[in-house]
Parts: C-alpha cells; structure tokens; sequence
C-alpha cells in the first residue's frame, strides 16, 4: 500500500475557531515552530487552521492533513468531504491525527490515533475551540490536579496536560465541530478489547514485520536506537529479517550499572552484523544547551533532570528514528506488579510522606501544595475506579497513562523537532491481541523468549538488561556472568564501602541550572521561605532545587522564554 504522500503529512497543528482566529494561530505556530519549517495557514469567517510542514494549505476550499505517521489506511484522496472523513479516517493505524475542512458546509473533523499516541491537545471553552500539537502554544497557567500527578507518578492521568482547562483528546475519537452553530461531538471508534485467548493463535511477528515494512515506505532508512533491552533487540531482528537497512545508535548509560546496558547493545550490533555508533554523552549535559534544547523541543511536558531520554534525543541526527515498539509494556509487565492495582499503588505512587511531597510542601505554599495533591488523589481514584481491579485492568491503566504520557515511553512526545519517528506496534488489529496476553504469560521474559525463539535463537545468545535488572538468554552465558559479577560488585561498593565507596561513586553532578535565577520575578505559587530554604544546593536540598527546575522550566517555556533557563553556577 503506497504511505500518505509528504504533501499531506504536516509536522505540528494550529486550529482556532473563535474571535483573533488568524492571528492566534499564526502564533501558536509561531511557538511551535523549532526546526524553521514552513508554515501554512486558512483563514475563514469563523476560524483558521494551520500547520507546519510540508503541507500547502489552499486559500480556500476544503483541505485534509495528517500530523504523525497513519499507515494502512484507506486513500487519502478518496476524503472529499465531512462525510468521508469520519467513516475513513479511522482506518488508519500508526500514529496520527487527521484534519479535514469541509468548507461547503463548515465542518471541521478531527480523528486520533485508537491510543492516543500523536500529541493533540484541545481548549474547548465559551462557544470557541482551540487546538495545537503542543500544549506550549496554548497558555502558561497550570493544572495543579496534573502537577500533583507529575510530583506523585511522573506524569499527567487521564487526559489532563500540566497545562490548566487544556487536555489531551481522547484516544481513538472523531472529534466534530460546526461551525454553523458552534457544536462539539466526539465519539469514539475503537475500544479496549475485552480478556479473551485470541492472542493464541495470532502471528505476532508478521504483524510486527508488516508495520515495519510500511514505514520503511516512506523512503527514510533511519537510524535505531539499540539498547539491551528487549523491545530494541526484537526490532533490530525483524529489520534484518524484512532486510529494511538501519544504522544502530547506542547512547552510554552510565548510571545504569556502569553502562552494562550499552555493552549488551554492542554485543548485540556485532553479532548481527550492523553498523552502529556508540556515543557517550557530556558527563556535564544537564549543565549544557543541548539539554535546554532537548526541553524547549519536546513538549515541554516534562523537563526532568537525570532523565536519560533526554541524552538520548540530542543525539539524533537523521531524518527518521526506529524506538523500540509502541506502546511499551506490551510483551513484558515492566511496573506491573503482582498483586493488581493495590501493589502498583504502593509501589509506583509516591505518598504524602514521601521525600518528593516533602519538597513540595516546602517549595509551594500550602494551599498550592495541597490542591496538588488534593487534584491528584481524586484524579486516580476516578482513573482507577473505572477500570477492571484486575492485572488486566492494570495494564491497561499503565498503557493509556504511562505509555502514552510519559516521553520515555511515547517517542513522538520527544523526536517530533528532530526526526519522524517509525512506532511499529500501533495497528489496531495487533493490539486487540497484544493487549489481552495475560500477565501470567508476560512474567519474566516467558512471553518474549517464545517471539525470540521463533524469530531468530541468536538473539537469546546475549543477556537482557530491562527494568534495571539482568536477564539471561536462553542459557547461563560467559557474558551474563561477568555482568552479574561487575552489577554484585556495584551493589556492594555502594552499600559498604562507606566513605570509599563514596569516593568511588560520588554524589550525582549537579546541574548548572540550579541558581538563585530560578527565584527572579514574583510567582505566587512559591511558598515565601522557599529561598531561604534553598541557600545551598546539597544532597539535603537536591528533591528541593530539582522540583523548582522543573518548575521554572515548565513555566519559562510555555511564556516563550527559554533562555530564562540558563544558570550561573558552575559544577
């Protein structure tokens, strides 16, 4: 099947139907608009819609685009109207977000990926719509239930965005809007597949090797992100298997047991046979401009310090980027527990008394402190009490929050300004499979070293390093020994040797960015002795100035004011 031709593939969106149209969005594109890509515009009497890329929108007359990547789907050129657009924009998979004009009856149509996976964010507010691809072209107030999510979990739940009276559109919608009479309806196309044994006698891998093929349609070779987890490992052999050529990019992770993760990709790459390039990122670059970069490029949504991802992005340098498969936690229940939703709970949830909810309490003012977490509690209670209390329902939870919300997790959240990103993994035929292999069979690897062993044994031959921990192949190995001997030998230098083990291992590298400016202008969200509290940066106050970077940035951003976020101290 020929892909979406590039003249109808934009890389970000601005919709504004209301009062200021063609101005607001020649702004938020303006905001949007990283990489100098042309921007395009319609205005009509009631609104305006633009969008960045390659795509030529005309001065009138109905238009169509995709942001993302749809594969699989009818022809594009077969949506001539409203009518059309509904019934085949949701054929696609990939991820994606359609856009349509019907200006003969002034009707806008707007289609999600079925998760939700391609950033689309919307304000729906007083007779007026707004819609754009990243949450920093559409205000700078916050949402203090999703803050209070980002402090306890990591990320927003359901479909808030940190930003406050904007959300996420919903997965898998057909969202509609009349412009005659200023109507919204959205309904949804696709739904979570109920439990079933469907997943038994269901080819996993041509699925797979299916997806991969389209997106190697799109003419882009890419480079893969190769690291000794499974997801990559699973990639990399069906690329070899379909004889799509790839580059291999392996990142250095030394803080994960002194970068036992990128000597498993290395080994991996050279059993193979294809070519790769390891680098090994700044021990300063949360200190540099590359990670103030990395924050003002991807979404903004969450500037953490210390997350690898962000290593990672900066180093991209082509125009597409293989990422593992999409969403996560598909073939493997990383961060599922047993013990359903009450073990996850107690395990992922950081509580009132944890040492994150400490900082907080002492960076905001009290009732800024617990509105958040106020916000967030009520959030999850409605978020989990919806689903089943199952690990069936977990999964899903941690699927549509985590796997969707989370930039580590959601590539297109992170590589949207550098390069397209090719997420096989994203068919709604393969997930109404995927999404019901129980929990049991996912358990160690179990499931993963079956898809292995039918794809290729070689790739059971080198050790797995995932979640933090070490996994064998198919057998005990020399390689497996010698990692578990050097990650034992970590451990104990850490938790013994005391004030040598500290000189082995010293403290984390503070960022440049913790400085005294993260206090400049007033913010009344701040608690007033928050300063005062933060005359040092030590390990005492680390939580402390990292949850102000984050933020500071946040803020900084979302007014268009990066540059605010260099510091002075020097580390």
């Amino acid at each position: 099947m020929t892909p979406v031709p590039a003249a109808c593939r934009a890389k970000k969106l601005a919709i504004h139907i209301g009062a200021d149209a063609p101005r607001r969005v020649g702004a938020m594109l303006q905001r949007q608009n990283l990489s100098h890509l042309t921007a395009s515009q319609l205005d009509f009497p009631t609104g305006s819609i633009g969008c960045l890329g390659d795509v030529v929108l005309p001065a009138q007359g109905n238009i169509r685009f995709f942001t993302g990547l749809p594969i699989h789907g009818a022809d594009v050129e077969d949506m001539v109207d409203a009518d059309s657009a509904e019934r085949l924009f949701p054929s696609y998979d990939g991820a994606f977000t359609g856009v349509l004009w019907d200006a003969q009856r002034n009707i806008l149509v707007i289609v999600t990926d079925c998760l939700g996976m391609q950033p689309l964010y919307m304000r729906h507010v007083d007779g007026e719509l707004t819609l754009a691809t990243e949450t920093k072209a559409m205000g700078d107030d916050p949402d203090p239930a999703a803050w209070g999510a980002f402090i306890s979990i990591g990320h927003p739940i359901g479909e808030r965005s940190l930003l406050n009276g904007v959300r996420r559109v919903p997965p898998a919608s057909v969202l509609t809007w009349d412009c005659t009479d200023h109507r919204l309806t959205i309904r949804r196309y696709w739904q979570w597949p109920d439990p079933s044994d469907a997943w038994r006698s269901y080819n996993f891998l041509a699925a797979l090797e299916q997806d991969l093929c389209t997106y190697a349609a799109f003419g882009s070779a890419g480079t893969m992100l190769l690291s000794g987890g499974f997801d990559s490992r699973l990639l990399l052999f069906l690329l070899q298997r379909a004889r799509v050529p790839v580059d291999a990019l392996i990142v250095a992770h030394e803080d994960e047991y002194d970068d036992a993760d990128g000597r498993l990709a290395e080994a991996v790459a050279t059993m193979v046979g294809v070519p790769y390039r390891k680098v090994q990122p700044s021990p300063d670059f949360f200190s540099s401009q590359a990670y103030i970069d990395y924050i003002n490029a991807s979404d903004a949504g969450f500037p953490s310090l210390d997350l690898f991802i962000s290593k990672v992005a900066s180093q991209i340098d082509s125009v597409a980027v293989w990422d593992g498969l999409a969403p996560g936690f598909l073939f493997m229940p990383l961060h599922q527990p047993e013990g359903g939703f009450r073990a996850y709970l107690r395990q992922e949830i950081r509580g009132a008394d944890s040492a994150i909810w400490r900082a907080a309490r002492e960076l905001f003012r009290p009732e800024i402190a617990q509105a958040m977490f106020e916000g967030f509690s009520q959030d999850m209670e409605t978020e989990v009490a919806r689903l089943p209390q199952d690990a069936y329902g977990l999964a899903r939870f941690v699927i549509e929050n985590r796997s969707r919300n989370r930039p580590a997790m959601n590539p297109l959240k992170v590589f949207a300004n550098r390069a397209d990103a090719f997420t096989p993994g994203l068919s709604r035929d393969f997930l109404a499979h995927a999404l019901v292999i129980p929990f049991q069979e996912k358990q160690h690897a179990g499931f993963y070293r079956r898809l292995f062993a039918n794809l290729d044994k070689r790739a059971l031959t080198v050790p797995f390093l995932s979640g933090g921990e070490l996994l064998q192949g198919a057998s005990a190995s020399l390689t497996h020994h010698r990692e578990r001997m050097r990650i034992e030998w970590l451990r104990f230098r850490a938790q013994h040797l005391g004030w040598l083990g500290r000189r082995l291992n010293p403290r984390p590298r503070y960022s440049a960015f913790l400085d005294e400016h993260l206090f400049e202008g007033d913010d009344a969200w701040l608690a007033p002795h928050a300063r005062d509290k933060l005359k040092s940066l030590d390990g005492s106050n680390y939580l402390m100035w990292k949850l102000l970077f984050h933020w500071k940035a946040w803020q900084w951003v979302h007014e268009g004011r990066p540059e605010m976020l260099r510091g002075t101290r020097q580390c």
